[in-house]
């Protein structure tokens, strides 16, 4: 009876030190607010000029930002869409599918964030100095720039879209890698190594290059001619 008891009390407790779970078919912010742990939302909207939404945990099917709205992802798990030169910081937590900037708006990734798909489109801004994501793409005047970060499949891009990639010993073939459509490599500014396959026969002529500062630095000084041949290769 005592071993019966314990375990009806212990039930109880489990129950309400539970965190609470809502759900809903969608959020929509109009003003400034949060998305935390427990809560679960199949359609997020923010709207509005003003806007700030920081998001630490939660679950989020989809998340659209407009206007000059701005969304803080710190935690929690959501697929994101800016537009509208809204913007979105990402500096944790789990992209489930994918984080898209378009129409003027912009991503910045960093820190400890994980996720699938990262792009820029329509005139959309990404801006990469941290975490870890399978996937970059780019396509109609979309740009991304890279400056950190684990890259773990490849890079993509189309149109009038470019991908700028800052760091040093910098490496681009029109060949070889998985995709046998060329591969770049070299170090960012933190001395952190990558090696990133290019996906698509176009995608090789949008990948711009760009020495670090001191290597700009260095190029003023008249090291042209072997700074050219150190850190901008390419290989043929």
């Amino acid at each position: 009876m005592k071993t019966k008891i314990v375990l009806m009390v212990s039930v109880v407790l489990i129950v309400f030190l539970s965190p609470v779970t809502f759900a809903a078919d969608n959020k929509d912010f109009y003003e400034s607010g949060q998305i935390v742990a427990g809560e679960v939302w199949n359609m997020v909207n923010i709207y509005n000029d003003d806007t700030v939404v920081d998001m630490s945990g939660g679950m989020c099917d989809q998340i659209w930002t407009y206007h000059l709205s701005t969304l803080n992802i710190t935690g929690g798990q959501a697929q994101v869409w800016a537009q509208d030169h809204s913007v979105i910081n990402i500096s944790d937590g789990t992209i489930s599918n994918s984080a898209y900037a378009y129409l003027n708006s912009t991503i910045n990734y960093s820190g400890s964030a994980f996720g699938h798909n990262l792009g820029a489109f329509d005139s959309g801004k990404v801006y990469m100095t941290g975490g870890t994501i399978e996937n970059i793409g780019s396509s109609d005047l979309g740009i991304v720039n890279l400056y950190g970060g684990t890259i773990s499949d490849s890079l993509f891009a189309s149109g009038s879209a470019v991908i700028n990639m800052f760091g040093y010993d910098l490496v681009k073939s029109y060949s070889g890698g998985n995709y046998d459509n060329g591969w770049v490599s070299g170090f960012w500014s933190d001395d952190i190594a990558f090696n990133i396959d290019l996906y698509g026969s176009e995608t090789y002529s949008h990948i711009n290059l760009i020495p670090e500062p001191f290597t700009i630095w260095l190029l003023g000084l008249g090291c042209l001619r072997f700074m050219r041949k150190r850190t901008c290769k390419v290989i043929r």
